[in-house]
């Protein structure tokens, strides 16, 4: 398969993964729900001057984000599972590792969604400015969730055909995700303290663990779906 019909098939999977939430709105209000909550709890047991709630916010942050968005990683293969079409999508000529990225795409602009609503949650409820430099959040969002999405997409298959697949997927994705968890909220303290170099150096880091994790979950994800 050349590399146009890869990018073809990733577009169309992607499209469809995107299409059917649209169509029936299944994970997406969940998960935003449960990220909005988790964010107003968080924030009611915070009772601290501005300047240390600073640097404690960018990791509450990132934390409401894993435990929100593990959501909508647990149902990324659940659509197929459940309607009976995912040997179906095997047998077609389509690379695995396709079908990794293009899982992985959906699950990214989820969390990328999740995002969008979560950062301005927490500007209201903390009171502190995670888009005071805005770029530089981006692109540690960017990056962690792509880190992220990584590792869920790869692990929501691993656990899909099982019976407790939402309890072994936390329990799968709890250590494996901890180092993006980890450097996600140290970048953004980083960022919020006002510290460039101490950033740069975290978003450094955390972008090896993503393209590991990424090139890791492309490579093995023909044996991980294998029955």
């Amino acid at each position: 398969m050349s590399l146009t019909d890869m990018a073809r098939t990733w577009v169309w999977l992607v499209h469809k993964d995107l299409l059917r939430e649209l169509r029936a709105p299944r994970v997406w209000p969940a998960m935003l729900l449960l990220g909005v909550v988790l964010s107003l709890i968080i924030e009611m047991q915070i009772e601290l001057p501005q300047d240390q709630k600073r640097s404690l916010v960018g990791g509450l942050f990132w934390l409401a984000v894993f435990f929100a968005g593990t959501v909508a990683l647990d149902r990324s293969f659940s659509g197929e599972r459940e309607e009976g079409c995912w040997q179906g999508l095997l047998l077609y000529p389509v690379a695995p590792g396709t079908i990794f990225l293009a899982k992985l795409t959906a699950n990214f602009l989820a969390l990328c969604a999740l995002d969008a609503v979560l950062v301005p949650a927490f500007g209201v409820f903390s009171d502190v400015p995670l888009l005071a430099r805005p770029w530089a959040f981006l692109a540690t969002v960017v990056v962690a969730n792509l880190g992220f999405a990584a590792v869920g997409t790869l692990v929501s298959a691993l656990t899909s055909g099982l019976a407790q697949r939402g309890s072994l997927l936390v329990l799968l994705l709890l250590p494996l995700a901890t180092p993006v968890v980890i450097g996600a909220a140290q970048a953004t303290r980083s960022l919020l303290a006002g510290d460039a170099n101490e950033w740069s150096r975290w978003v450094q880091l955390l972008g090896s663990f993503t393209a590991l994790f990424v090139t890791v979950g492309t490579l093995v994800f023909e044996f991980v779906i294998e029955d």
